[in-house]
C-alpha cells in the first residue's frame, strides 16, 4: 500500500520503444492531482521528462471529455475513408485507496 504522501504512477508505453507517457497522482495543498509526465529515451542519459500537465479533479474530468470527443472523431474519419479501427486498448490506471 503507497503512502498518501509518495506519489502513485503508472507508465503508459507508447507503440514506439523511446517514448512514453506516466500518469502520477501526486499531493498537492492538503489535495491529490493528477500529472501527466511525457518522457523521451536519451542513449547515455535514460527517460527525460519533456513536458508535464498537471490536473485536478475537474481538470481531469474535462480532459477526459475532450479526449473521448477527439477519439470518436478520429474514428469516425477513419471509418469513413474505409480504414479499419484498431480494437480499444484497456490501460490499468491507478487506483485510490
Amino acid at each position: 500500500m503507497q503512502s498518501s504522501n509518495n506519489p502513485v504512477a503508472h507508465v503508459l508505453q507508447s507503440s514506439a520503444a523511446n517514448q512514453r507517457v506516466e500518469v502520477v497522482i501526486e499531493p498537492h495543498e492538503g489535495t491529490e492531482r493528477v500529472a501527466l509526465r511525457y518522457s523521451t529515451w536519451v542513449d547515455g542519459l535514460g527517460w527525460c521528462s519533456q513536458k508535464t500537465i498537471r490536473l485536478d479533479g475537474e481538470q481531469l474530468d474535462d480532459l477526459h471529455r475532450a479526449i473521448t470527443v477527439a477519439r470518436q472523431r478520429l474514428n469516425r474519419r477513419r471509418a469513413e475513408a474505409g480504414q479499419l479501427a484498431e480494437p480499444p486498448r484497456v490501460i490499468q490506471l491507478p487506483t485510490l485507496a
